[in-house]
Formats: C-alpha cells, structure tokens, sequence
C-alpha cells in the first residue's frame, strides 16, 4: 500500500513540477541483439565492457527510489544475469510498482525459465511484451530471422500459461508493415485462441542515434497518412475498456495522430522530470530518443540523485519542457508524459 501510495503521489506532483528523483527508469541493460531488424540497428553494434552484474547491484543499491522499471535492450535474455540484475532491483528497489520488459522471444526455453524465477521472487506488477512484427513470412522478413515467428509465438503462448505474469503481443508500425495489423493479428489468433485485440500493443517506428542506430532508416517518411488509417482501425477493433491500462493506451493511440501530423511531441514531455534512461555503460540521457549524454554512473559513484540535481540536467528538462528537442511519440517516454499532464497544467513551473 505505501508503495502505490508513493507512485500514485510521483504521478500527481509530476503535473505541477519536476520531481526530486525520477519515478520511471528505462534501463538498457545490452546491446546485444540475435535479430536483424530492418527497423533497428542495435544488431549492428559489438558491444563490450557493458556493465556487470555487481556494477548494476551497486546501481540499485545507491539509486532506489524508482516507482517503475523498464529494463531492455537488445535481447535482455543474451545476458546469463539477467534474472540476477531483475533480483538486485527488486532487493533494493522497495517502492517498486510495475516491472516491464520486452523480448524478441526466440530464446523460448531460456525466457520461460527466467520468467518462472522471476515470479518466484514476487515481484509487483510484471509487465512482458513479446515483439511480433507481421504474420509469419513478414515478421521474418522484417527481422531477418527464418522461425522466428513461430519462436515469438509459442514464447508468448508459454509465458501466458504462468500465474501473475501480464503478457502482450507488440507491434512496431513502419513502412515495412504499416497495412499488416489486421493479418499480423489474425496469425497470432489462429495459434492463440484466447486472443483478444487488448492483449495486442500497438506503436509506431522512431529514430535514435544514440539507442536504435537507425537514424538512416526512414522508418516513417511517406507512410503517415497509411499508418494513420492502419491506427484508427486498430482503435475501433480494440473497443472501449475501463481500466488503468486501457486508459493509457486510449490516450497514447490518440495522440499517435496528432503526432503524424505534427511531428512535434502531443503533450508535454516528463523526460528529466519523472524519467531517465541508462544506457548499457551507464551512461544518463533524458530518454532512448534523445542523443544528449548528461553524465555516466560511474563518475558520480552511481547515484543517480547527483546526476539528476546537476545544473546541466535541470537546464537540459527545462529545454525538453519547452520542446527543444527531437520530437517522439514513442510508448516509452509516452506513457508518463500522460500521466504527467492528467491535470493539463501546460505551464507550469519547470524547477523543483
């Protein structure tokens, strides 16, 4: 009850000012990929030196305070320590509400594993999305892996089988399947009969230099009016629910428009007012979209009270505040700019 009770509180002092540490961290725990996505570069890299499993510990140890954790990657489960990183969280992290992660879901048996010694540990709310980006032939296309579909599904068919997991289908519009939802669905339900379009996410393709590596890709030009359309069925196929979740959701599918039209972020952005990003070397940005290094963990003997009180973080949010910045609509950074303008206080003060 304290817990929700801090997290409901973050939420509401986030529509009137910056918060003293952030509630929302996504942590990108690698960069290793075994995909070959058409829409990401992150498999292009070789990364070395990522941060270690007792680096990570003493991460958490010092740096504790986050209502809600997104850990990702790259594959999250090419990490032989992944469930030792969610465990040191989880250990030092007491305020914890909602645990997410993603998965490109071909590792099957290893991921089923983890998520069972995951349970075990009784985290809150755990959160698992499993990509998926078209029926069979084009989701293996897309992401240059032959059997990876039937990997992805029979993941999510199994993780859906454990007690006190929430686990989603994803998929990511881009030009390469901006008119496949309704195929790409259709697929999935014929192995999963449970299916229903609530347990089927929805987003659109960005651009990172610093997290994807895709700023060569082109991902949206030309398709938006398609994908617009492609968003408004998917809407209208969804229907109306009545829950915390589905009210995000609602609200991020909304705004998806307005931003196609625009390209210029719906609301205002909590990036540096309610949430960060770490990279895998413990480097701190305001978010995976925006390539502007702040600090590294490392040099602040990783407390990330320090790195977010510096004087170039708060003139950094405040420009993010003011929409200095590249612009994005992705669910990541989205979902607590939502919850951060619940009451609509387009002015409101930007300092703590």
């Amino acid at each position: 009850m304290k817990s929700f009770i801090n997290f409901g509180k973050n939420i509401l002092v986030s529509n009137y000012k910056r918060l003293p540490f952030p509630y929302k961290l996504t942590f990108a725990i690698t960069y290793w990929c075994n995909y070959r996505c058409k829409t990401c570069g992150i498999w292009k890299r070789k990364p070395q030196n990522e941060l270690s499993l007792d680096v990570i510990t003493e991460f958490f140890r010092k740096s504790n305070k986050f209502n809600w954790i997104d850990f990702t990657g790259g594959e999250i489960w090419l990490r032989e320590d992944f469930t030792e990183i969610v465990q040191a969280s989880l250990l030092y992290c007491k305020k914890l509400m909602i645990l997410h992660f993603p998965t490109n879901g071909y590792l099957t048996e290893k991921i089923v594993r983890g998520v069972k010694r995951i349970v075990e540990m009784r985290p809150p709310k755990l959160i698992i999305t499993v990509s998926v980006d078209g029926d069979e032939a084009l989701n293996d296309q897309i992401r240059g892996k032959k059997g990876g579909w039937r990997k992805q599904i029979e993941t999510y068919k199994r993780l859906y089988e454990i007690p006190h997991v929430e686990v989603f289908l994803g998929m990511t519009l881009s030009k390469f399947n901006w008119d496949q939802y309704e195929s790409a669905f259709e697929a999935a339900k014929k192995e999963c009969s449970w299916l229903k379009p609530t347990d089927f996410h929805m987003n659109i393709a960005h651009e990172s230099a610093h997290f994807y590596g895709n700023t060569e890709n082109d991902t949206l030009v030309k398709y938006k009016p398609l994908i617009r359309e492609q968003i408004e069925r998917y809407k209208n196929h969804r229907g109306f629910h009545f829950n915390p979740v589905a009210y995000i959701e609602r609200r991020y599918l909304k705004h998806v428009e307005s931003y196609l039209d625009t390209e210029i972020t719906p609301m205002r952005c909590q990036a540096m007012t309610s949430s960060c990003f770490v990279d895998p070397w413990g480097n701190i940005y305001p978010c995976g979209m925006y390539d502007a290094k702040i600090a590294n963990l490392r040099d602040y003997n990783f407390d990330l009270q320090k790195i977010w009180n510096l004087p170039q973080a708060i003139k950094l949010q405040k420009e993010i505040w003011e929409y200095v910045c590249p612009q994005c609509w992705t669910p990541c950074e989205a979902y607590q700019s939502i919850l951060g303008n619940l009451l609509g206080l387009r002015n409101r003060p930007t300092g703590i």
